[in-house]
């Protein structure tokens, strides 16, 4: 592999893991308080710190395959996208409960991103394509 394959292999797996992880999480048997907890919230409307953790996502991902493509100054709006679904996530209120399946997809899809964002600043075959 080239650095450039390996380079979107690092984008595009964890693009794949995330929306699988949460698709794991509709077929996982949890107990009825959780399904409850969900239920409620869905009621009562999720707070704007969690419609904004969406939306940040969303935007990441597009940051993402914008670095894909080596589009100029996307590893800096990916950084900045990334820090604030991370800032949201901090404050967000309502909790978040996954399987232990999509904990550890979400886990390796993290420190997939290291690697990608490392190696976006820190590899020359890379970085000079930016």
């Amino acid at each position: 592999m080239n650095y450039k394959t390996y380079f979107r292999f690092l984008i595009i797996v964890p693009i794949i893991m995330i929306p699988i992880a949460v698709i794991l999480d509709f077929a996982y048997d949890f107990p009825e308080s959780v399904n409850g907890y969900y239920g409620q919230l869905a009621l009562d409307g999720f707070s704007k710190a969690y419609n904004i953790q969406l939306l940040l996502a969303l935007l990441a991902f597009v940051a993402d395959i914008m670095m894909c493509f080596f589009v100029r100054y996307s590893r800096e709006l990916w950084i900045l996208l990334i820090s604030g679904f991370y800032i949201f996530a901090s404050v967000m209120p309502e909790l978040t409960i996954m399987s232990p399946i999509s904990i550890v997809m979400v886990q390796i899809a993290s420190l997939m991103a290291g690697l990608k964002i490392s190696l976006a600043y820190l590899s020359p075959a890379i970085r000079d394509l930016f």
